[in-house]
């Protein structure tokens, strides 16, 4: 796959017809520890799962949601790792996660930088629109879970619930506007949970 081909993908579950609820999940600062400013992941050895993140992810599985990363990776473009790399850390942190009941169904990424002005690239919502159209998501009873204005603002333009995990470093006064604020990948797990409790 070339970097302009757009949204990219890795598939770890099977597609079925019926439909679904899909909690899609940004990568950095929310699956595993940032890079620090200006750096990248580039090798599975920099992943640092966060805490409770398998833990979270277990209890959303076991309640039937799909999980679904979307990342922006423009270190693509940078020339900062190739795809193959990536890809197998996308591959990694799956085989990771399902040996803890965390299965991951799916990885999108988009790997262009802002200045391409792509359709896949958070704030835009193709990403989870594309899932929602191979894997029979409904995105008005999915959630999109992430720790950059991008990513709440992808998934209200997908037409998601949106939860907002508030980076430590965080000191802004304009946080974005999320359907709910948490600092904890286990608050947002649960808020998700009793949410899905008193849906049909």
């Amino acid at each position: 796959m070339t970097a302009n081909s757009g949204v990219h993908q890795l598939r770890f579950g099977s597609s079925e017809s019926a439909v679904r609820r899909a909690v899609f999940l940004d990568r950095d600062g929310v699956i595993n520890r940032k890079a620090p400013a200006g750096q990248y992941i580039t090798a599975w050895e920099q992943v640092e799962f966060l805490p409770g993140v398998a833990e979270a992810l277990r209890e959303l599985k076991l309640r039937g949601f799909l999980l679904i990363i979307v990342t922006n990776q423009s270190a693509i473009s940078r020339k900062k790792l190739t795809v193959g790399v990536l890809e197998t850390i996308h591959q990694r942190i799956a085989q990771q996660l399902g040996q803890e009941g965390a299965g991951i169904d799916a990885v999108y990424y988009c790997p262009h930088e802002p200045s391409a002005d792509c359709q896949c690239r958070k704030p835009r919502p193709r990403m989870l629109q594309q899932a929602a159209e191979e894997r029979g998501i409904d995105l008005s009873r999915s959630w999109m879970v992430g720790d950059a204005a991008s990513d709440i603002e992808a998934g209200h333009a997908a037409g998601c619930r949106t939860i907002w995990l508030r980076p430590p470093d965080f000191n802004d006064q304009n946080p974005p506007t999320a359907d709910f604020s948490t600092d904890s990948i286990r608050a947002a797990a649960a808020w998700i949970l009793s949410a899905a409790s008193t849906e049909k």
